[in-house]
């Protein structure tokens, strides 16, 4: 058996990040009947040059047989699942869904949504990273927009209560969301398209 077809075709992603890069490669499990698995990991600087001549593997190249690498960088969107794709439209859709729902409310209060589906309450964009901030604690991103949960029970709306002087809870689940999201887009591209 060939050595090189252990190795090849390869597949690799690569994110800059502040001091380096995060690259997820397969892993050598070295085992013929187990698929190889995703691994994240992170690279620094100075190493990451070292690090894709290695995942490339030039020590397993035959003698006098030459092989042809073809390199593509490829967008993120190109190569995610259905699932995440989803999960980033819903995020979306939240967004947007919780933009339109505040705009009658005063300057001073935020709106919460409370998502039955998954028994969560949910701050997002702005008003999460500014909550975040005045009490110094961590927002979470979730397809790059921020976002504050909290659980729906008395210790999280407590918790919630304490973040913020004026709330307003909606409760919605996640389909009424999308359905709301997904008329409001056909009126926007109808109006742009008049």
């Amino acid at each position: 058996m060939n050595p090189q077809s252990n190795n090849f075709p390869l597949f690799f992603t690569l994110e800059r990040v502040d001091n380096g890069y995060i690259l997820a490669a397969k892993e050598e499990t070295g085992s013929l009947t187990q698929e190889a698995e995703f691994r994240k990991e992170v690279v620094t600087e100075d190493k990451i040059h070292a690090r894709i001549g290695q995942l490339i593997h030039p020590d397993a190249l035959m003698k006098e047989h030459p092989v042809v690498f073809r390199v593509e960088a490829i967008s993120e969107n190109t190569y995610k699942t259905e699932e995440i794709i989803q999960a980033e439209g819903l995020m979306e859709a939240k967004l947007a869904f919780a933009h339109f729902k505040s705009k009658g409310l005063p300057a001073d209060t935020i709106l919460a949504l409370l998502i039955e589906d998954t028994k969560m309450i949910e701050v997002y964009g702005l008003e999460a990273e500014r909550m975040a901030a005045h009490n110094n604690i961590k927002v979470v991103r979730s397809s790059g927009i921020p976002m504050l949960r909290f659980p729906n029970s008395k210790d999280g709306q407590k918790h919630l209560a304490s973040l913020g002087t004026r709330m307003t809870l909606m409760n919605v689940t996640q389909e009424q969301i999308l359905q709301w999201y997904a008329s409001h887009q056909v009126e926007m591209e109808n109006k742009s398209g008049k």
